[in-house]
């Protein structure tokens, strides 16, 4: 059955459901399961444990729909990303809590979901296809995971709804971002988010990862006590990762076939700038506003920039030697690894010893650790405004997002991040520390003055002259600005 032909039904059914009391709102959790994980890191599961959710899921009880089938569009500037919506035939804990996910979720509301992918890394993809759907006058998607800078696109062309005012989407409640609700909301609407719904973004979140026998044979001490103390820094780090330099194949070279302190990439620089509580732009009185050229920063640039000019610190992007960065990190070429925690499970099924840190603090009078979000590979929900019915997409995206809360969240956290991809409870400890302050900068989202590109490149050619390139490029960050809150300001049409 057709969204077209499901019309007069659904306006019928709608009425109807408004008829239904709600009783107390409270809604029994589904069955989450307890898996037997096998050497191989494979699950199976035994009888269902029911979990009683903290929230009540306000949607009418018999809200169902008949058949319809709810189509969410996943793009990324990537060939192969996980896809938080679509199951595989697995017996991986996490593939069996999509799958039960989203069994519940087509038989309680009488759906099914259709996931379509647009995975490439030539960008704009996902505003090509809203572009085409309204066009052509149709209402393919109900929802969407769109990357980053897609996203902003979409949102800043009036092809996304403001989430604050879609029925039954209530981003107050648990399973929903709070730290993304506040960063991402201009003007007092709310175009995309995340939370339980998906655990893209988790994946593409920034961490500090170290060689537990690098650091014993250095006598660093214990990593994380010195982040439990606050005192984990970039000054400390730098210090540490000056100890390790070698050419371990002496051909009086420094290139991927030999040892560092650290191992970075040019999106590393913008990552420090917001460990360090800063963003290149961010919400303030509804307007977005430019944040960068601050002292914070400048020190950011001539700390992390000034580190990646030693010898002990190897660019991965531009260098020579023929071995990648994950092959160097696993043997044991590194001490410290900037990357996001997808980089983990490469690093599993080895002999490597590791731990997790938070991406480290500028100075010890920092209140928090702060952790940001690779711009290419981070994935955003959304609802477009062309869609077949405003209503069906609310009631579907929160029941999503709250069955979410209860199977998808604890078989990617506890199972499968912690269960699989992390050695000890210590790295747990930092892992709860990274989520509980994450920063999401819609400077480099939607790409103001270019600051997030120019950063790289001063991260690539190792130039510490911050100010010069802020100044290059000042003129038209400002000229973003204004369109931008312009845009939003004036209700986005």
């Amino acid at each position: 059955m057709t969204k077209r032909v499901l019309c007069l039904i659904l306006a019928a059914m709608c009425v109807g459901s408004m008829l239904v009391s709600c009783g107390d709102g409270k809604t029994e959790g589904p069955a989450a399961t307890t898996p037997a994980v096998t050497t191989d890191g494979t699950a199976t599961t035994t009888e269902p444990v029911t979990t009683e959710p903290a929230e009540a899921l306000d949607i009418p009880e018999g809200y169902f729909l008949d058949g319809y089938e709810y189509t969410i569009l996943c793009t990324a500037l990537m060939t192969n990303p996980p896809t938080p919506f679509a199951y595989k035939d697995t017996e991986l804990v996490l593939d069996d809590a999509v799958y039960r996910r989203n069994t519940i979720i087509e038989d309680t509301y009488g759906i099914s979901i259709e996931v379509i992918t647009e995975y490439t890394t030539t960008a704009g993809k996902a505003v090509a296809r809203l572009q085409a759907n309204r066009s052509a006058g149709d209402t393919l998607y109900d929802a969407g995971l769109i990357d980053v800078f897609g996203v902003c696109q979409l949102a800043h062309s009036g092809y996304l709804a403001d989430l604050q005012d879609v029925p039954y989407v209530a981003l107050e409640k648990s399973w929903w971002d709070q730290n993304a609700t506040r960063d991402t909301s201009i003007f007092g609407k709310t175009f995309f988010t995340t939370g339980d719904i998906s655990f893209l973004d988790k994946e593409y979140t920034f961490a500090t990862i170290f060689n537990k026998t690098i650091a014993e044979e250095k006598q660093l001490g214990d990593l994380y006590a010195i982040v439990r103390e606050g005192k984990w820094t970039i000054d400390v780090m730098a210090d540490m990762c000056k100890l390790v330099s070698e050419d371990l194949n002496g051909d009086d070279k420094l290139d991927s076939n030999d040892k560092f302190g650290l191992i970075t990439w040019d999106a590393m620089l913008t990552a420090s700038i917001n460990g360090s509580g800063n963003t290149i732009a961010h919400i303030e009185d509804d307007e977005l506003v430019l944040s960068l050229n601050n002292e914070e920063v400048i020190s950011v640039v001539e700390k992390y920039v000034g580190l990646a000019q030693h010898q002990s610190v190897h660019n991965f992007q531009h260098t020579t030697g023929g071995v990648g960065w994950i092959d160097m990190f696993n043997n044991g070429q590194a001490l410290f690894l900037h990357e996001y925690l997808k980089a983990l499970p490469s690093f599993r099924d080895t002999d490597l010893e590791y731990g997790i840190l938070p991406m480290p603090k500028l100075s010890e009078e920092q209140e928090n650790y702060y952790c940001g979000f690779a711009g290419y590979q981070t994935a955003m929900y959304c609802i477009p405004v062309d869609v077949y019915d405003e209503e069906i997409s609310g009631v579907i995206s929160e029941a999503m997002a709250y069955h979410s809360k209860l199977l998808v969240t604890p078989a990617y956290y506890d199972r499968t991040l912690i269960g699989r991809n992390v050695q000890d409870p210590e790295s747990e400890e930092t892992l709860n520390i990274i989520f509980a302050n994450r920063i999401y900068d819609l400077g480099l989202f939607y790409k103001v003055g270019t600051y997030g590109t120019q950063l790289g490149y001063l991260l690539r050619d190792k130039n510490t002259d911050f100010s010069s390139m802020f100044e290059k490029f000042r003129t038209l960050s400002e000229t973003d600005l204004k369109k931008i809150n312009g845009f939003f300001e004036s209700g986005n049409e």
